[in-house]
């Protein structure tokens, strides 16, 4: 058996079909998606629409990750805290309005972990973040991924969430990071990641698949869509990003408020602070 594991396509559909067109070739079994569908590009149901249709065409398991969590929130509470958030939120409010009821209704219906097994073989735990916390990242040498996996009883955990794609050992525990389809932190960008695993010997066998594409329609339709004017500081991170595989948003969004000390809310950052940084890390 083969299975095709993906994470984080963040709207990222160009690189999803490349994914998508290369694990054919690789004649998989099955497909598992560990969530955060939707994120930092346009046109979401250009995403949602592949997604949807290879749910009909192919055996597929969609998990939650905690970028659907944002949207069922601000679906449950017309006033969440982000709604009125200012450049800096606007490719998630962006995303937020151009889905349907059905999205929304789909999002609901998706867990944040679920166990794999079959005769023979180690049973296999998938989520996107930790098995019980979809924003939470299992990383190496950290005492809250061992506390994170006190309770978990599979010796396989398939996670995302980091968009760093890896293997490492958590006491007796085999953590493998499947990277990102979408915004992968990968050396020398234009690419996108996702995983096969193999059932061979009673061992499950893991590849790392980096698909090469070009960028350049991707960036094409941050500008074409308006999306690039809604939040210019948040799309020039995604475009480096894309370009070089390095500097996540995240780790940018933490040297702005550091920068300025600035505390929390996030998503309400002043617009002055954000192009300086930005310089100083050399993204343009």
């Amino acid at each position: 058996m083969k299975i095709a594991v993906l994470s984080d396509i963040h709207g990222n559909y160009i690189a999803l079909k490349k994914c998508i067109i290369d694990a054919k070739e690789h004649n998989v079994d099955r497909y598992v998606f560990l969530g955060d569908y939707l994120g930092e590009f346009p046109y979401p149901h250009r995403t949602l629409d592949i997604l949807y249709k290879l749910m009909e065409e192919e055996n597929c398991l969609f998990l939650k990750g905690n970028k659907e969590d944002y949207w069922i929130n601000r679906r449950k509470n017309i006033n969440c805290d982000w709604k009125d958030g200012n450049h800096s939120i606007a490719s998630m409010i962006y995303n937020y309005d151009n889905l349907k009821e059905s999205d929304f209704d789909f999002f609901e219906s998706l867990l944040i972990a679920k166990r794999f097994e079959i005769d023979g073989y180690p049973p296999i735990l998938f989520c996107h973040g930790s098995p019980d916390n979809n924003s939470v990242k299992l990383l190496p040498n950290d005492e809250k991924t061992r506390n994170n996996l006190d309770c978990v009883k599979e010796d396989i955990i398939v996670c995302g969430h980091t968009h760093i794609e890896r293997e490492f050992l958590v006491e007796n525990k085999r953590i493998i990071n499947v990277g990102a389809v979408g915004v992968p932190l990968v050396e020398g960008g234009h690419k996108a990641q996702y995983m096969i695993l193999e059932s061979y010997t009673n061992e499950w066998k893991i590849e790392f698949c980096s698909v090469k594409y070009d960028i350049s329609q991707v960036v094409k339709e941050l500008h074409e869509s308006g999306l690039f004017d809604m939040t210019p500081y948040w799309c020039r991170i995604t475009v480096h990003l894309l370009k070089t595989g390095k500097i996540s948003h995240g780790s940018v969004l933490g040297e702005v408020m550091k920068a300025n000390d600035y505390k929390d809310p996030w998503y309400a950052i002043p617009e002055e602070y954000w192009d300086e940084t930005l310089k100083k890390m050399g993204i343009e």
